[in-house]
């Protein structure tokens, strides 16, 4: 049996922003129910240039379910005491619900 497709749809960041805090995605991260990956977790150079504390580091994280298919993808800026840094908030880049994965297109203006 062949897996099922994925279709991919490019949407606004404000769309899927909305998608991503109106989803359980929110929740199941801060329960620690979906497994983290770092896909980047660097320390800033230049903090001070967006307005973060010495030694933010950026990072991507993907999110996996427990059957390690990933759900989610989000950037954040993690700060020294271990707060999101800009928003406050995980920026989703990626949000995967059922076969479609919906990803922010840079070419949509909000």
């Amino acid at each position: 049996m062949l897996p099922p497709s994925i279709e991919v749809r490019y949407i606004s960041a404000n769309s899927i922003r909305k998608m991503f805090n109106e989803s359980q995605y929110p929740t199941l991260i801060a329960n620690g129910k979906l497994i983290p990956k770092f896909v980047r977790n660097s320390h800033l150079k230049e903090p001070q240039r967006i307005g973060e504390p010495h030694c933010t580091h950026a990072q991507l994280i993907r999110y996996f379910d427990k059957n390690s298919q990933w759900a989610v993808e989000v950037f954040q800026y993690l700060c020294p005491d271990k707060t999101i840094g800009a928003s406050g908030k995980p920026d989703p880049k990626r949000v995967r619900i059922g076969n479609t994965v919906y990803t922010v297109d840079i070419q949509i203006r909000k």
